[in-house]
């Protein structure tokens, strides 16, 4: 009786030492979860004023304010916030593969292809169970208009590891819109157009429907399929879309600079 009692004593100590490490995590999990939420709906100020709290110090606050601030297309100030972990990396290996594969989203979006290029290989080296490296390559390929069939290829990988790893499945379904629309970009540069816009209809009932910024990533890329295929109708319609989906942020910007030149592109041909 004596040691039944001890025990469950001892149990009551543990449970009430361990409470506010439980209250704690799961608080962070909801609150990373909700930040995540703010960006794919396209507020991104509020999910900068939240990183702090998210992440009050270290490497985790510059990569989430990184993140934050590619997606809200503010390149300069999303690769200085990056470079902090991919340039200085310590720690989790992990968290270095996070700040690469976003650093090379940022060089991309700034025309530094090459360097773009050795930051998603290196995410890859480090982390090559993950999808963003991949698909990074194959949008790297893409937008310069070479080698397409090895663009197709890197997007296939990006699937793979997608529908492999459950932790991307679950934790950001929204991921697999931009995957597929990435593919069918790349089957479209192939020149498999009905497989293109089979993958484009599937892209667009993904659970990135449900978002602004991913579905508007989604719409750029259809539109920029269709452009390969020569449907300039049916892209612009996807194009204004996404500007009008996400238009402070990095996807409906890309889409805005697309309509942009096909307009201008149309008054030349006039």
């Amino acid at each position: 009786m004596a040691a039944g009692l001890l025990l469950a004593g001892n149990l009551a100590s543990l449970w009430f030492l361990l409470l506010p490490v439980l209250v704690v995590g799961v608080a962070w999990v909801a609150l990373a979860g909700y930040t995540d939420r703010l960006v794919s709906q396209g507020r991104y100020n509020l999910a900068l004023r939240l990183v702090p709290i998210l992440a009050p110090t270290g490497a985790g606050r510059s990569y989430h304010r990184g993140n934050v601030l590619l997606q809200a297309g503010r390149y300069d100030e999303a690769e200085r916030s990056l470079r902090k972990i991919a340039d200085h990396p310590a720690g989790l290996r992990v968290d270095t593969a996070l700040a690469l594969e976003d650093l090379g989203n940022v060089l991309m979006e700034t025309g530094r292809f090459e360097e773009a290029q050795r930051c998603f290989r290196e995410a890859a080296a480090i982390f090559p169970g993950r999808s963003p490296s991949q698909t990074g390559m194959a949008e790297l390929l893409l937008r310069q208009g070479i080698f397409p069939q090895n663009a197709l290829r890197h997007a296939e990988t990006a699937l793979h590891l997608f529908q492999a790893g459950g932790v991307e499945r679950i934790g950001d379904p929204p991921r697999l819109g931009a995957i597929l629309a990435t593919k069918a970009w790349a089957l479209a540069a192939c020149g498999h157009g009905k497989e293109a816009l089979e993958t484009i209809d599937t892209a667009l009932k993904t659970p990135a429907r449900t978002t602004k910024g991913p579905l508007a990533q989604v719409h750029y890329k259809a539109g920029m399929s269709l452009l390969a295929l020569s449907d300039n109708r049916a892209a612009e319609g996807h194009l204004a879309r996404g500007a009008k989906l996400d238009p402070e942020g990095r996807w409906g910007r890309l889409c805005a600079c697309a309509l942009e030149r096909q307009s201008a592109c149309g008054a030349i041909g006039d």
